[in-house]
């Protein structure tokens, strides 16, 4: 329907502005004038345009479940960061300018068109807290634009014919703009409104929620710039003075998808890629990341069984269904790197391994019940069977949860003299992270009703039990595993206590790859991600090509000479591969 009503706006006065503002055009002489039988940007509803809005970052964060070939940002963060298995070979392979045309055109033709088109209404009808939402979004997305590409358009952006070939703004001054914005958001949500909440599929208009994620947005922007600003501390102790961030699970920032397969399909989009058809995952999980998660610390993640389901409990022996069997380990690798079969049934793929696709969709591994609202692996072994299964597709795209505030600041406490104990905050990042996860799964209904007997992974063969006394985690297995992480951090020191910090936030943001590329480049850690398959796969992606739809079509715009030019923020950070 949003769709739907949105043509009817934009068929008008609004398909010309967007057709200027990202086409080159010969003559911008045209008289524009308003139909009598379509509606205009100033004649719409302000509710349809936020939701529009905030259908649209969802979009932007994790692509479009309508279409099975429409990706979002975080996943190529995540596969670049070895959270999802790139194919490659080669960096500049893996990702040509093509593949961002729909996330570039989602954020600058979608949410920020429509950006542009609520606010004069809303300041008109006096609905501030659409206006603050709006302009949070709005930072987010250009906030990510940087992060991703370095200088985008900003400043000469959406101004219609006004400028059909928008210049790039520097990275900078835009994180500078965004920082402005988060301001100018918290402002409008401090107006007194007369009319009532707004039609918020986040909050409910709740602006003292809102209000918490902007400030954490700039937790984020600031902690992103310590590498060369070195008062970063000083402002996010500002921030913490102030106590508005997100720190509980009811403020997390995170878009809920719904069960519902058509008409439109408003499942998570990972799921819909992957379940729709019986033994047809389109996925394959990353080698590295699920040994991080399931292995380390003695195997005790209490969130293990959540992230991966296995359609198989065992690794083929056919090459027929994973050539790498016959392989050599590939001479970029140590003896000590993960290559091919991880064990225990988890059947994925290494960086950068771009063989042929065999018939293994039945066998690999794939999303579980966190965060696609896909299966719980109760270690039944067997292929999905479909769509309904699992929480079917109601799942989330984990924008800013509470744990991430927590590891933020614990980075923060150890390298940029923010307050607070940093150990302190890793406790709690990583306890809300587990907490959030488990409690993710409990509304799955099988976990006390469906009885497994004689399972393989029991010593006690003829007991009967439920899902829930088999795998799901007690408090003390929490509580183990966290010890066990605590004391590793308390027997180390300097940059090694940082590295414990960020490996346990990349199992934290598991369906977030934005924050995994920005920390890894950030930080360099963890300092153990497995190597490319081939032995010189071009150097690692510090910013990605622009798209197509920027340089084909911008006479402003001009394509990178390679992915090596780094945001400013990350100037004078690690070396990475």
């Amino acid at each position: 329907m949003l769709k739907k009503y949105k043509k009817i706006i934009y068929k008008g006065l609004g398909t010309l502005i967007l057709a200027f503002s990202f086409n080159s055009c010969e003559s911008t002489e045209l008289q524009i004038l308003d139909s009598p039988n379509v509606l205009i940007p100033v004649q719409a509803d302000a509710d349809l345009f936020l939701n529009s809005i905030e259908v649209g970052l969802g979009i932007f964060f994790d692509g479009d479940a309508r279409g099975f070939t429409t990706i979002g940002l975080s996943e190529e963060g995540a596969e670049v960061t070895r959270m999802l298995q790139m194919a490659g070979p080669t960096y500049t392979n893996a990702y040509p300018p093509g593949d961002f045309d729909r996330s570039w055109t989602q954020a600058y033709a979608e949410v920020l068109a429509d950006v542009r088109a609520l606010e004069p209404i809303a300041e008109e009808q006096q609905l501030y807290t659409h206006i603050g939402i709006s302009k949070a979004i709005e930072a987010y997305i250009m906030m990510t634009l940087v992060d991703y590409f370095g200088d985008v358009p900003f400043s000469e952006a959406l101004l219609g014919a006004e400028n059909t070939n928008p210049s790039l703004d520097d990275d900078a001054a835009i994180y500078a703009a965004v920082e402005g914005l988060l301001n100018e958001a918290i402002v409008q949500f401090n107006r007194d409104e007369l009319n009532g909440a707004p039609s918020d599929v986040f909050y409910g208009g709740d602006e003292t929620q809102w209000i918490k994620l902007v400030n954490t947005l700039k937790l984020k922007l600031y902690l992103q710039t310590r590498l060369v600003d070195s008062s970063v501390g000083g402002k996010i102790n500002a921030l913490l003075n102030e106590g508005n961030l997100i720190l509980t699970e009811a403020d997390d920032f995170a878009f809920q998808y719904s069960s519902t397969n058509a008409n439109p399909d408003s499942r998570h989009p990972l799921f819909t890629r992957n379940f729709n058809v019986p033994a047809d995952v389109a996925d394959y999980m990353s080698n590295s990341y699920m040994v991080r998660i399931k292995d380390e610390y003695l195997g005790r993640d209490p969130r293990t069984r959540y992230y991966f389901y296995r359609q198989s409990l065992n690794f083929t022996e056919d090459p027929n269904e994973a050539e790498c069997i016959t392989q050599p380990r590939p001479l970029s690798y140590t003896p000590s790197d993960v290559f091919c079969n991880i064990g225990d049934g988890y059947w994925g793929r290494d960086h950068g391994d771009n063989d042929g696709v065999p018939p293994d969709g039945g066998l690999r591994t794939t999303w579980g019940v966190y965060p696609v609202g896909g299966l719980f692996d109760d270690s039944r072994g067997e292929a999905i069977s479909g769509r309904f299964i699992g929480l079917e597709g109601a799942g989330i795209s984990p924008i800013m949860l509470s744990s991430f505030t927590n590891f933020m600041l614990a980075e923060g406490a150890l390298t940029a003299g923010v307050n607070g104990d940093a150990r302190t905050y890793f406790e709690a990042g990583m306890r809300a992270s587990i907490n959030k996860v488990i409690g993710f799964g409990e509304r799955l209904d099988y976990l006390d009703g469906e009885v497994i007997a004689d399972d393989p992974d029991t010593e006690d063969e003829d007991e009967s039990q439920s899902v829930r006394d088999l795998y799901v985690p007690t408090a003390e297995n929490v509580n183990s595993y966290v010890n066990t992480v605590l004391s590793a951090y308390d027997n180390a020191s300097g940059e090694d206590r940082l590295e414990i910090v960020v490996n346990e936030y990349m199992k934290a943001l598991w369906g977030n790859g934005v924050e995994a590329y920005n920390t890894y480049r950030r930080t360099g850690f963890p300092s153990d991600m497995q190597p490319t398959y081939l032995e010189t796969p071009g150097e690692f992606i510090n910013s990605f090509l622009y798209p197509n739809e920027l340089v084909n079509q911008n006479s402003n715009a001009s394509q990178k000479a390679n992915q090596t030019v780094r945001v400013f923020w990350a100037e004078g950070g690690p070396t990475l591969e």
